[in-house]
């Protein structure tokens, strides 16, 4: 009786009533769809060979191009990176794209994201291609935090960009003994992102190595940096935070992703468990939301500009 009570409270102060609440039943009815969903999924990727049309063709055909392109960059300046999160798990599972992806993600060291930001404008210029904006980027849900680097590809005339590059960068951890780190690193990366105007960049980072016992010196353990996607408020990442072992990540191998090769992990399969969980091979039942493929699909002239766009991208891999 007295739980009954408290229940109606509960209700009542919502602007609810017991009847907008489903049952165990009804929702283990539902839990059963879904999971009769996603393995029909799973079933259509496992044993069917599914080939994109003409526009998706298009859309890949310029990521790998630009794959490529910053790939090339890398190898002239000896810049070490890796493909990460959604673009890893494409090279691995699909051995390109995953079907409904529309960006790029890589993870770099933080020595050599320093120097990617010192020498990109530079190549940039000389393969003459001012569609190419590279820039930190500014956090979409504050308008203000100041978070990875990016490197995206415009139309001009278009309003947002075709591809965006997400390069994320990591820190090796000096005499790592260990320790659990993921509370003070959330604590810490919280406040930078709440407060933006209170902390400048390049000083946060200083903060972060002293606090963190950070080092450029290759050591055995490694972490995102305090702009990684990990470090983002938990409604806006799906990524976890870990420590990651240095032998996890190197030697970088090269694994197949669309019509080339691109640097990955040396445990990548490991890599993805630590960030996906065990069944990464597996289609998850929630997406993360891609509207780019859409939005662009109606515009008038997509397709010859997306032509252009690839074709410009190769004469600038030809220059190198």
């Amino acid at each position: 009786m007295v739980k009954d009570k408290i229940k109606r409270k509960i209700y009542n102060g919502l602007g609810v009533s017991k009847d907008d609440f489903v049952t165990r039943r009804e929702f283990n009815k539902v839990q059963r769809l879904v999971n009769t969903h996603q393995d029909y999924l799973n079933n259509i990727y496992a044993f069917h060979d599914l080939q994109p049309n003409k526009y998706l063709t298009l859309m890949q055909d310029l990521c790998y191009e630009f794959m490529l392109f910053f790939d090339n960059v890398c190898k002239k300046h000896g810049i070490e990176y890796w493909m990460d999160y959604g673009t890893l798990l494409g090279a691995y599972r699909h051995e390109g794209l995953i079907p409904w992806d529309d960006d790029l993600d890589v993870g770099m060291m933080r020595a050599d994201y320093i120097r990617f930001i010192d020498i990109i404008q530079d190549e940039l210029d000389r393969c003459d291609l001012p569609e190419v904006k590279a820039a930190l980027k500014i956090d979409k849900h504050n308008d203000k935090s100041v978070r990875w680097y990016q490197i995206s590809y415009y139309y001009p005339g278009y309003n947002g960009k075709f591809i965006g590059l997400d390069i994320y960068p990591y820190e090796y951890l000096k005499d790592y003994d260990g320790r659990d780190l993921e509370n003070d690193y959330m604590i810490f990366s919280k406040e930078y992102y709440h407060n933006p105007d209170d902390h400048d960049l390049e000083e946060t980072v200083y903060e972060f190595y002293e606090k963190f016992n950070c080092t450029l010196e290759r050591d055995t353990h490694m972490i995102p940096g305090v702009e990684d996607s990990r470090n983002n408020l938990r409604k806006f990442s799906v990524y976890k935070f870990d420590v990651v072992e240095t032998d996890q990540v190197f030697p970088l191998i090269r694994l197949p992703f669309g019509h080339y090769e691109f640097l990955a992990p040396a445990d990548s399969r490991q890599y993805l468990i630590d960030i996906y969980g065990k069944n990464f091979l597996q289609i998850p039942k929630k997406i993360r939301d891609h509207d780019r493929l859409n939005k662009f699909r109606r515009r008038e002239g997509i397709m010859e500009k997306l032509e252009e766009s690839v074709e410009n991208l190769k004469r600038a891999n030809e220059k190198f």
